[in-house]
């Protein structure tokens, strides 16, 4: 499975618009960014990648075989 650009900046562009509220939920819990959700969020992002590789080859290959809508 090849990656795209798409597979590779969607994880990361929506590590960074999830960011603000990953923040202000470290604030209003009193929990440290950097401790906890902000080395997971980078982990996550990372897994994200392929995940999200996979999936947009499944779904193109579902929409391909189906005649009308996805995945009914």
């Amino acid at each position: 499975m090849k990656l795209q650009s798409k597979d590779f900046w969607r994880p990361i562009i929506g590590l960074i618009a999830l960011q603000p509220l990953t923040i202000i939920w470290c604030m209003m819990f009193n929990i440290s960014y950097f401790e906890n959700l902000g080395v997971f969020s980078i982990i996550c992002t990372i897994y994200l990648i392929p995940v999200y590789a996979w999936y947009e080859r499944h779904c193109e290959a579902i929409e391909d075989t189906k005649p009308v809508g996805w995945p009914y």
